[in-house]
């Protein structure tokens, strides 16, 4: 995996707090990935109501964290597309 954390930041000011939330999403759902691989043990031993309800609250937080994900990781790539924009646009001025 990436650590968005290494990467050189471009536009310092616009990408930072979305480079942190991408490193603590990304810390929540190793998180949540366990607590699911914990809570499926249990389900899968009892088939309890109650350890249902538990995976599947699990899921639905998993589900919602990797969405928040999704959508940041696309904020970055259209930051990312902008630059590539600007940098050829910079090219072709000096040529």
């Amino acid at each position: 995996m990436i650590n968005w954390s290494n990467i050189k930041e471009f536009n310092n000011s616009r990408n930072t707090d979305l480079v942190n939330s991408i490193n603590e999403q990304k810390l929540e759902q190793k998180k949540i990935v366990v607590l699911f691989e914990e809570k499926m043990k249990i389900f899968a031993t009892e088939r309890s109501i109650e350890s249902s309800l538990d995976v599947l609250n699990i899921s639905i937080q998993l589900a919602n964290i990797r969405g928040n994900l999704i959508r940041s990781f696309e904020q970055y790539t259209r930051n990312l597309e902008e630059e590539i924009v600007k940098l050829n646009r910079t090219i072709e001025k000096k040529r």
